[in-house]
C-alpha cells in the first residue's frame, strides 16, 4: 500500500511538471527568445507565443512594440539617408555644434576646406579648426540666439596653401522649449569671387590707363595745331605721323579688347578645317614678310611636311602665329633670330616659337598670359603693343581644346609652346 501511494505521488508530480512546462515554461522560453531578439535589434517574424489565454495580452503588446521598433528604424534610416544626401550634395562646408561648443557633425566639404587630418567630431572648434573667428561667431549665435553672418579671412591654410576668404553663416538651433542648444555653421568660400573682383578692378584700371595715353597725345597735339595754325609743314607732318601711330595703336587695342570679350563669352565661333601645318606656316610668313624685313628678323622653320594634318580654324591660328611673331620681334636682340618648330606627340600637335630675346624673369613667367601684363612696358608700348597678344593666344588655344605654356632663360631666350589636339 505504501509503494502504491508513492507511485501515485510520482505520477501526479510528473503530470504537474508536464502541465507546468506546457502552460508556463515553454511560453516563458519563447518569450525570452523574443525579448532577446528585440534587445539585439532583430525583428522577429512573429510574436506568437502559443500559450494559454493569460499570455495573449503579452503577445499583443510585444507585437505592437515590435512594429513600433520597426517603424522607428525605418524612419531613422530615411532621416539618415536624407541627411547624408543633403550634407554630401552641398558645395559649402557645414558643421553642427552643441551648446558646449563641441562639434557634432561635419560634411566632407568642410574637411576639404580646412584640409583636416583628424576627425573633428566631439572636439571643440578651437581644437579642430584652430580658428578664433569661427569660435567667436558661434559664441555670439549661442548667446544671442540670433543668426550671425560675417566675412572672415581664415588663417588656416588649405591644401593649396592659400588663405581663404570665407563668408560664415551661423544659425541657432532651438529645442522644443525654445532654448538654444546648438548652432549650424555654413562656410561659403568666396576666395574666387574676391579674386575675380580684383581682376575686374585691375582690368578696368589697365584699360583706362591704356586709353588715357593716346587720348592725351591726341588732345595735346590738337591743341597745338589749333593754337599754332602757322606751324611749318614739316612740324605738321610730324604731328600727323605721331597721331596716326597712336590712332593705329588705339584701334588695335579696341579690336583686341573686343576679340578677347567675344572669346571669353564663348561667342566667337571657330570654323575648323583640315590643314597641312607646313603649308600654313609658309603662308603666314609670306604675309608677314614685309614686317620681318623691316625689323631685320631672320626666321627659321622646322615643320616637317610629313606631319599629320591638323584640324583648326586658319584665321584664329594665324592670329596665334602673328601675335607670337610680334612678341618675338619686339623682345629680340639684334641680330633677331626666330625659330618656328612643330612636332606631333600622341594625339597633339605641338607648335613652338622661340626667340633670342631679352628673356623673362622667373617671377614674371607665370603672369605673362594675363591681360595687359608686360615684362618690358616701355619697349612694348614703343612698338605699338597692346599687352593683350599672349592673352589672345591663350584663349584661342583653349577654344581649340588646347593649351599654351612659356619657358625662358632670362637674358637669353623665350619659347612659347602651343598644344593643339589633332582633331
Amino acid at each position: 500500500m505504501y509503494w502504491l501511494d508513492l507511485l501515485y505521488i510520482a505520477i501526479a508530480l510528473s503530470l504537474a511538471a508536464v502541465l507546468s512546462w506546457f502552460f508556463w515554461w515553454r511560453p516563458l522560453r519563447r518569450l525570452g527568445r523574443l525579448l532577446a531578439q528585440l534587445a539585439s535589434g532583430e525583428s522577429p517574424k512573429s510574436c506568437f507565443i502559443d500559450s494559454p489565454s493569460w499570455f495573449r495580452k503579452m503577445e499583443r503588446d510585444l507585437e505592437i512594440l515590435s512594429n513600433r521598433i520597426r517603424q522607428s528604424e525605418q524612419i531613422l534610416a530615411e532621416e539618415k539617408f536624407n541627411l547624408h544626401a543633403i550634407m554630401t550634395s552641398m558645395v559649402e562646408g557645414v558643421l553642427v555644434v552643441d551648446e558646449r561648443h563641441l562639434i557634432r557633425l561635419v560634411n566632407d566639404e568642410l574637411v576639404k576646406l580646412f584640409d583636416l587630418k583628424q576627425n573633428p567630431v566631439h572636439r571643440t572648434i578651437l581644437e579642430a579648426l584652430r580658428e578664433a573667428d569661427v569660435e567667436l561667431i558661434v559664441r555670439d549665435t549661442l548667446q544671442t540666439g540670433q543668426p550671425v553672418v560675417r566675412e572672415v579671412t581664415l588663417l588656416t591654410l588649405n591644401s593649396e596653401k592659400k588663405a581663404l576668404q570665407v563668408e560664415l553663416s551661423a544659425m541657432p538651433i532651438h529645442n522644443e522649449h525654445g532654448r538654444v542648444n546648438g548652432a549650424v555653421v555654413v562656410f561659403h568660400d568666396v576666395s574666387q569671387v574676391k579674386q575675380l573682383e580684383g581682376v575686374r578692378r585691375e582690368f578696368v584700371a589697365n584699360v583706362s590707363h591704356e586709353l588715357r595715353t593716346p587720348l592725351s597725345i591726341f588732345r595735346g597735339y590738337l591743341e597745338t595745331l589749333i593754337d599754332n595754325p602757322e606751324l611749318p609743314p614739316s612740324e605738321v607732318a610730324r604731328i600727323h605721323d605721331t597721331m596716326r601711330r597712336h590712332s593705329d595703336r588705339l584701334n588695335a587695342l579696341v579690336e583686341d579688347l573686343l576679340l578677347l570679350t567675344r572669346m571669353e563669352s564663348k561667342k566667337l565661333p571657330i570654323q575648323p578645317v583640315t590643314m597641312k601645318l607646313d603649308t600654313f606656316v609658309a603662308q603666314v610668313l609670306r604675309d608677314y614678310k614685309s614686317k620681318l624685313e623691316n625689323e631685320q628678323a631672320e626666321v627659321t622653320v622646322d615643320v616637317a611636311p610629313t606631319l599629320p594634318p591638323l584640324v583648326a580654324d586658319p584665321l584664329r591660328l594665324g592670329q596665334v602665329l602673328f601675335n607670337l611673331l610680334d612678341n618675338a620681334i619686339v623682345y629680340s636682340k639684334p641680330p633677331k633670330k626666330i625659330n618656328i618648330s612643330a612636332e606631333c606627340v600622341g594625339k597633339e600637335m605641338i607648335l613652338r616659337v622661340r626667340d633670342n630675346g631679352i628673356g623673362i624673369p622667373p617671377g614674371d613667367l607665370p603672369r605673362i598670359f594675363e591681360r595687359f601684363y608686360r615684362v618690358d612696358k616701355a619697349r612694348s608700348r614703343e612698338k605699338g603693343g597692346t599687352g593683350l597678344g599672349l592673352s589672345i593666344v591663350k584663349h584661342i588655344a583653349q577654344l581649340h581644346g588646347g593649351s599654351v605654356t612659356a619657358e625662358s632663360e632670362f637674358g637669353h631666350w623665350t619659347q612659347i609652346t602651343v598644344r593643339l589636339p589633332l582633331n
